[in-house]
């Protein structure tokens, strides 16, 4: 289909405070406010506030650790940790984070804003793809699916490898399926460009993604010599070396098989065959995650196999190689998010948002199914859309619920004084009985907006009000006043000072202190090891809790902690105190 608006709506649908054709007319068939319209959403939904909490561990800390070593250290080429090579992953975020880093400091924000960049690109891309394929209204609801997402909204605000791959996947697979129909070689050189920014976000598995997409789906159209002679080969895998051979060979020739085994091995065969720290999951693990990922948008999903053409015919060979490409792009999108799901299905280490790279796909085909009850509502949209309204029922009911869940009192006093399970819960009934009435008058345009406001509520207060207090009490928060206090007492320098931790593997606790090296005590032999670090000619700086030092059965009582904060202790123990003050139990 061309680029075309669709100003159709459905008959007999009555308006409301919010006016509809009004929001379809200023913004759903004008490309610039359709644009800014979607700015602002992402900009609401990924950079506001992003520096309202700290940095979440492990993950998200470690890896402005490592950005903040290659700060500091002017090594761009070899990642390191707490004094360890890092060859989880590529650089492109580490090299993104520390470039923030010289312009915004040592700043959540600059951790978290290539994330929240990504996860714009991504939003805007498939508006443009979708728009080109489809028309402008489902272009901004594809697109509006893709952001107001759990997936898109939790790693579009935070500063992990997963919404750079995500994005700079989308990105290619929009950008090849766009050459393959029209010819153009500069995107098929974008599309190569977009491939080697996603594998230096993280790793082969972005070839791998992105090959076994376009792979499956040439064989089924019949096209695959005819891509193999049009794709520009030569210019395109100049581009694609030019981004990633750089730092592959440097990092090679500084490291050898270090980098071998960690990257190659361990990292990504490894993953695949074998479970990673107990990172596993049933054959079905993925199922439950796409439809609560998309909720609400997967719902109407179900009355698409209600089709005038037989599944036998949709599914056959035939039928889509009869069909041009501007009309075979629902089998691309299929094809995507079947790929990566079936993949990341079979592969032995799982975790929630290793999906995520194949819901921009899924999206797309969530907008069509919006999209045609939209235009030709059938029997079967009510029932979607009061499951939809009864779902947010169901969530109105457990939100208010949900406090009795945290076993922490002072964490449920303090959410429950400042209202937010009520507040949630009302945002969730006002939905519910929005959408239900919708449902009686086919209202899906209406339902679309409601699902799109309660989710953009949702995200507000879970990122102004609900992450503080977590982040106060049961993340990474806890930990600001004894680092702060660490930091004062020490410096990454200073040979003559040994900061440590027992029971505390955080990497904020280096992030925040800014210390290079921090001695994880850990294991069995937590106990013998920190004795013998008493008997050297170091003032020790030790992070631990009480419940830590009873699991080893040390008693530390004879020095008082230097620093309190919540059930974190800070301990400098100077070089000439008596080493038999420290009593194991």
């Amino acid at each position: 289909m061309s680029s075309k608006s669709s100003h159709s709506r459905q008959p007999n649908q009555p308006f409301s405070f919010i006016s509809i054709s009004s929001f379809c007319a200023n913004v759903l068939h004008h490309p610039l406010r359709s644009g800014l319209f979607l700015l602002v959403f992402c900009g609401v939904l990924f950079f506001w506030q992003l520096d309202g909490y700290t940095l979440f561990n492990n993950t998200e800390a470690k890896q402005a650790e490592i950005a903040r070593q290659m700060w500091i250290r002017r090594d761009w080429i070899t990642p390191v940790y707490n004094g360890e090579l890092y060859f989880d992953k590529p650089v492109l975020l580490h090299w993104l984070i520390a470039i923030g880093f010289a312009s915004l400091g040592l700043h959540e924000w600059a951790v978290r804003l290539p994330s929240a960049v990504a996860a714009t690109l991504l939003v805007l891309g498939t508006w443009a793809f979708v728009s080109h394929f489809a028309n402008r209204r489902v272009g901004l609801i594809a697109a509006t699916m893709v952001a107001a997402n759990p997936f898109t909204f939790t790693l579009g605000r935070t500063g992990q490898h997963d919404m750079l791959l995500t994005s700079f996947v989308g990105l290619a697979l929009y950008c090849w399926y766009f050459a393959y129909s029209s010819g153009k070689t500069w995107s098929y050189l974008v599309f190569f460009a977009c491939l080697g920014l996603a594998t230096m976000s993280k790793g082969p598995l972005a070839i791998v993604l992105v090959g076994l997409t376009i792979g499956v789906f040439l064989i089924w159209v019949g096209r695959i010599w005819e891509q193999v002679k049009t794709i520009p080969w030569l210019w395109g895998g100049l581009i694609f070396a030019a981004i990633t051979l750089p730092w592959h060979v440097l990092v090679l020739q500084a490291n050898g098989w270090n980098f071998i085994n960690g990257y190659v091995g361990y990292s990504n065969v490894d993953r695949f065959v074998a479970v990673n720290l107990n990172q596993t999951g049933p054959w079905y693990y993925y199922i439950p995650l796409a439809i609560v990922g998309l909720f609400p948008w997967i719902m109407l999903i179900p009355s698409q196999f209600r089709q005038p053409l037989p599944l036998r015919s949709l599914l056959g060979r035939t039928y889509w190689q009869q069909r041009s490409p501007d009309q075979q792009v629902s089998l691309f999108m299929g094809i995507w998010f079947l790929a990566i799901f079936l993949f990341m299905s079979v592969a032995a280490t799982k975790l929630p948002w290793y999906i995520f790279p194949g819901l921009p796909a899924l999206a797309y085909l969530c907008a069509q199914a919006w999209e045609k009850q939209i235009t030709a509502p059938d029997s079967w949209l009510k029932l979607e859309l009061r499951l939809i309204a009864v779902v947010y029922g169901l969530c109105a009911i457990g939100f208010v619920g949900v406090p009795r869940l945290f076993s922490q009192e002072a964490v449920v006093r303090e959410i429950v004084g400042q209202g937010i399970p009520w507040l949630l819960g009302s945002i969730y009934l006002v939905a519910a009985i929005a959408i239900w009435m919708s449902a009686r008058s086919r209202g899906v345009m209406r339902a679309w907006l409601i699902s799109l406001i309660t989710f953009s509520s949702f995200a507000l207060i879970v990122v102004h009000l609900l992450l503080p207090i977590l982040d106060r009490q049961v993340l990474g928060g806890r930990l600001l006043g004894i680092t702060a206090a660490l930091q004062q007492e020490t410096c990454d320098t200073c040979s003559e000072d040994f900061p440590a931790t027992l029971g505390i593997g955080s990497p904020s606790v280096n992030f925040y202190s800014q210390i290079s090296y921090i001695k994880r005590f850990e294991g069995i032999q937590a106990g013998a090891d920190l004795l013998v670090q008493l008997q050297q000619p170091q003032r020790l700086l030790l992070i631990t809790t009480n419940a830590a030092l009873q699991s080893i059965g040390l008693d530390l009582h004879p020095y008082r902690p230097t620093y309190v904060s919540g059930k974190n202790l800070l301990y400098i123990i100077q070089p000439d105190r008596d080493e038999s003050e420290a009593i194991p139990r």
